[in-house]
């Protein structure tokens, strides 16, 4: 049986939408090996959320490299352990789609190159913000052409996320039924300057330009009635020392950029943001995952939990 432990996933981050993802130490595990019938197992956070059987996302994907080498009527027994909370907006779907394809890869002798793995998964999720870092870890950003996925990814350091994760679902349907056909210009400009501003501070380093880099016009104030408190939560972020903050994803979770040492407080004044909403929400503080989806040896240890910042 192999086994791939693949990081979660916060993508947008502000003005990167559907192009922007940084992988983050939350990982889920996904283990496979052939069988004489389809077979799946999913365990841990969230499991009662996640599909079952073949319509499992990582059992997709595992069959999407079996036909591409040729054997199309594979089967696989899969087991997935989770700690990536479902349908919160930390890649879980995407982390799982790329948990299957890079097992089903190396259970069928590595035929796919990385490349080629990289735009299954980016095809099969939709798009990149997501895929690209759960299987390349750090900071990637990325675009589909007809050619494919064309991508750079970056390292970023001294940098530490705080995430909240609300104990409610935001569904990816209902998140993309609330934005607008059409946005003003004026509107595309402000998130144009932001993305590059977003890039270079990264890049560079010059995490005090986040504050502005994460403010978006493309999504957030349509989706922010998904999230009660959304504004409060990323102000009070702000108001402990974060060098920025934004919705995660679709939501609800809310993600901020931190100094190493500001992280656990930042977590907890989001989290106290939506308790007094009346809201229980979880608090981690976590760092940038730089390996992506590694194959490890199965059945060693968990998927890990990070503790709670409270």
């Amino acid at each position: 049986m192999i086994s791939v432990r693949v990081p979660a996933t916060s993508a947008n981050l502000g003005p990167g939408f559907d192009c922007v993802g940084l992988a983050l130490s939350l990982s889920t595990r996904i283990s496979l090996d052939r069988a004489a019938a389809p077979r799946v197992e999913v365990r841990g956070t969230g499991e009662h959320l996640i599909p079952g059987g073949t319509d499992h996302p990582a059992y997709r994907a595992a069959t999407f490299v079996a036909e591409f080498v040729g054997e199309p009527e594979a089967h696989f027994h899969l087991i997935q352990e989770n700690s990536i909370p479902p349908s919160r907006g930390l890649g879980g779907s995407a982390a799982a789609l790329v948990g299957g394809a890079v097992a089903a890869n190396d259970l069928l002798g590595r035929p796919m190159a990385a490349p080629d793995l990289l735009n299954l998964v980016c095809e099969l999720d939709g798009h990149p913000d997501n895929a690209a870092p759960a299987l390349l870890g750090g900071l990637v950003i990325g675009t589909l052409t007809p050619e494919g996925v064309r991508c750079v990814r970056l390292e970023p350091r001294d940098l530490r996320a705080a995430v909240v994760v609300p104990d409610f679902t935001v569904s990816t349907t209902a998140a993309r039924r609330a934005l607008p056909e059409r946005v003003a210009h004026r509107d595309a400009v402000f998130n144009v300057g932001r993305s590059g501003l977003l890039l270079g501070a990264l890049a560079t380093g010059e995490y005090h330009l986040l504050r502005v880099a994460m403010q978006d016009r493309l999504h957030q104030p349509y989706r922010a009635h998904l999230v009660p408190g959304l504004s409060e939560v990323i102000e009070a972020a702000l108001e402990v020392g974060s060098y920025g903050a934004s919705l995660s994803g679709s939501g609800p979770t809310v993600i901020a950029l931190t100094p190493e040492d500001r992280a656990e407080k930042a977590a907890a004044a989001m989290q106290e943001v939506f308790r007094r909403r009346g809201i229980r929400a979880e608090a981690w503080s976590l760092e940038v995952d730089l390996a992506g989806a590694r194959v490890e040896p199965p059945g060693e240890v968990p998927a890990p939990v990070p503790e709670p910042a409270l």
